[in-house]
């Protein structure tokens, strides 16, 4: 069993950094490259949801054959000044492809792409140890199904960038709170969403034992019903 991640009722609600491009099989899949060094989008605090154990959340979709699933490990930033990976849990980051390709034909931002409500969703939080930290890099696994059908498995260690060199790059430059999250970056896998699709993501230790999961039921915008 794991911890909320507090987030319901704006209690402990905190931004989500979004690492971009961290697997190179992803940036490949996508027709781009992985950056040199740490890049970051944001999403407010208002776009996450949380979804309870055992039972899926449901999260409105702009349209069908538009939204993108990202699955990633999350990191939580405790530390106050000094900010340190508190816990951990697995994450959601979805994305309207349609906006964002159109934003960046343009040369426009695409936060409306990456931050609508709903675009964020975490599953139950773990806390780690500051000694099991680097194991993060080493043998986790990432997976996640749609309508039971496998979308994504990943190992952590083919990250270009491990979770701690993530938050040191980030906490370089930004201001980072307690309660904030890290999106550490998604493998390759991403894949669309339609109405009805039911999403389960798992995050699992070298040992084989999930410790977040999350569960998403998509559905169609209500000027559609």
């Amino acid at each position: 069993m794991g911890n909320r991640c507090a987030i319901d009722g704006g209690i402990n609600l905190g931004s989500s950094w979004c690492a971009i491009r961290t697997y190179a099989a992803h940036a490949e899949e996508m027709g781009t490259q992985s950056p040199l060094e740490p890049i970051f989008f944001l999403k407010p605090p208002g776009s996450m949801v949380e979804s309870p154990e055992h039972n899926p959340v449901t999260v409105e979709l702009s349209g069908n054959n538009r939204i993108q699933h990202e699955v990633e490990l999350v990191l939580r930033i405790g530390g106050g000044i000094n900010p340190v990976i508190e816990e951990i849990c697995v994450g959601l980051d979805l994305t309207d492809r349609i906006i964002q390709s159109e934003a960046k034909e343009g040369g426009l931002p695409w936060t409306r792409a990456k931050s609508f409500k709903g675009s964020a969703v975490v599953g139950n939080c773990q806390p780690i140890k500051i000694e099991d930290i680097p194991s993060l890099h080493h043998g986790w696994r990432l997976e996640l199904s749609v309508n039971g059908e496998s979308r994504t498995t990943a190992d952590t260690s083919t990250m270009l960038h491990s979770p701690l060199d993530l938050l040191t790059s980030l906490s370089k430059w930004a201001p980072l709170r307690n309660g904030d999250l890290i999106f550490t970056g998604t493998p390759k896998g991403v894949g669309w969403l339609n109405d009805g699709d039911l999403a389960e993501a798992t995050l699992i230790n070298p040992d084989g034992e999930v410790k977040s999961s999350l569960r998403v039921h998509f559905s169609a915008p209500s000027s559609l019903k």
